[in-house]
């Protein structure tokens, strides 16, 4: 009975360690190889304008200002 597990051991520790490494395998293909955690801001610290990824298709910096201006404009004459 004894010959009969020993070579299912053996088998079990090459099944085991082939699923670790093809487990890092896999790992390291989903991780983007470009990330650097520089490039992006702290994201707990309050923004002084918003983020030019997340603005519509067209919209410019200059055209935030005007709106911007806009609205203070608009503000201050509500408030007077």
């Amino acid at each position: 009975m004894a010959e009969a597990s020993s070579p299912s051991a053996p088998a079990a520790s090459n099944a085991s360690k082939r699923l670790r490494e093809d487990g890092e395998a896999i790992k390291s293909r989903l991780l983007d190889q470009q990330f650097h955690i520089t490039r992006y801001v702290d994201p707990l610290v309050p923004r002084k304008t918003s983020d030019p990824q997340n603005w519509p298709r067209g919209v410019t910096p200059e055209m935030e200002q005007k709106w911007l201006a806009i609205i203070k404009e608009h503000r201050s004459t509500k408030t007077t």
